[in-house]
């Protein structure tokens, strides 16, 4: 007896008889497997995470400033999220070359959004006054984003590409050159 296999795989004329019962259960299974992706025809969808490709993690709240951010709202856009902290050395000497990256960024349509995991929200606003920082900052004293973002610690910056997806996982002292072509890099995709 020959079967012939399909459904989206290349045909394969199989000779029954020849088989072993455990070659015939396995032959039966990836059939069904076959069938059952087909027959569904439902694309999976994308995973929510921080490795490159996929969904960011949602991100909303008010910042320091009092405005209403959120990762949504900016979709359409390269956005560039920095995770810092008031204590964090690499932070505060990152901060000047960041800032006036940003300024630049800005005018070609890409967001900044700062998220700092201080627990005490007077150190987060004491940061961004003393360092001018020209974007939007939300205090995580909860620590809730930095879970979902799977932050190790301070500093690390995502850039999210206009999708939503992730771009880039920069972890550690920015290099803002090295910033600012992940950024013409996410700009050009998709």
């Amino acid at each position: 007896m020959t079967a012939l296999l399909g459904a989206g795989w290349p045909v394969v004329a199989v000779r029954l008889a020849a088989l072993r019962p455990r070659d015939t259960c396995l032959i039966a299974g990836l059939v069904l497997a076959g069938c059952g992706a087909a027959a569904s025809g439902t694309p999976t969808a994308p995973s929510v995470g921080t490795h490159t490709g996929e969904v960011a993690p949602a991100l909303s709240g008010t910042s320091i400033e009092g405005h209403t951010v959120s990762l949504s709202a900016l979709r359409g856009s390269v956005v560039v999220v920095l995770f810092w902290a008031s204590w964090c050395a690499p932070c505060q000497a990152e901060q000047p070359a960041v800032d006036t990256l940003a300024e630049q960024e800005t005018k070609t349509g890409v967001h900044f959004l700062g998220v700092s995991v201080d627990v005490d929200a007077g150190a987060a606003r004491g940061y961004t006054s003393r360092y001018g920082v020209p974007y939007d900052s939300l205090v995580d004293t909860a620590q809730t984003i930095a879970v979902d973002f799977d932050i190790a610690g301070p500093p690390t910056t995502y850039v999210i590409d206009s999708t939503g997806h992730v771009a880039a996982e920069l972890l550690g002292q920015l290099n803002t050159d090295h910033l600012a072509a992940v950024i013409t890099a996410a700009q050009r995709q998709r």
